[in-house]
C-alpha cells in the first residue's frame, strides 16, 4: 500500500510539472512564434480574467532567435500578472511594431497605478524581473505610473 500511495503521488507530481511547464512555456510559442503566442494571451486574458485586453501588432511577423522570443513573453507576462495582481485595471493595451533592426513595444493599462520610485526602493521582484530581461536582451526600457494614472511601458529591443 506504500508503494502505491507513493505511485500515486509520484504520478500527480508529473502531471502538476507537466501543467507548469507548459504554462511557462506555452506550445504556441514554441510552434508557431513569439507574434502568435501574444495575440492569443491577449485572447485568453479578454475571455477568463473579464478584462478588455488589446493586442496591435504591425510588421513583418518573422521569427527570433527562440531565446529572444521566450524573454520577450515573459516580460509581457510580467507587466500583465503586474496589471492583473495590482492595478484593478479594466483595459490592458500592447502595441508591439516589428521595426528594421528592432521591435517597439508599447504597454500600458488603465488602472490604479502607483508611486514609481517606492516600487524601485522596495526592489519589486516584477519589476526587477521586467528591467533585468529587457537589459538581458540590450534593450532599453521607460515606465511611468502614478496613482490613479495607470502604468506604461515602453520597451525597445534590438532584433
Amino acid at each position: 500500500p506504500l508503494i502505491d500511495k507513493a505511485s500515486q503521488f509520484l504520478e500527480q507530481a508529473s502531471s502538476d510539472v507537466r501543467k507548469i511547464s507548459h504554462n511557462m512555456m506555452p506550445g504556441l510559442l514554441t510552434k508557431l512564434g513569439l507574434y502568435e503566442a501574444l495575440e492569443d494571451l491577449f485572447e485568453k486574458l479578454s475571455d477568463t480574467e473579464g478584462i478588455n485586453a488589446l493586442c496591435k501588432i504591425q510588421g513583418a511577423k518573422e521569427r527570433l532567435p527562440e531565446n529572444t522570443e521566450i524573454m520577450i513573453y515573459r516580460i509581457v507576462q510580467e507587466m500583465i500578472n503586474n496589471t492583473l495582481k495590482h492595478a484593478e485595471a479594466s483595459t490592458i493595451e500592447m502595441q508591439l511594431k516589428v521595426l528594421p533592426g528592432k521591435l517597439d513595444i508599447l504597454y500600458k493599462d488603465d488602472g490604479k497605478g502607483f508611486d514609481y520610485q517606492e516600487g524601485i526602493e522596495q526592489k519589486s521582484i516584477g519589476l526587477q524581473s521586467i528591467w533585468s530581461r529587457v537589459k538581458f536582451l540590450d534593450g532599453t526600457i521607460s515606465m511611468e505610473s502614478s496613482p490613479g494614472k495607470g502604468t506604461r511601458y515602453s520597451i525597445q529591443v534590438p532584433v
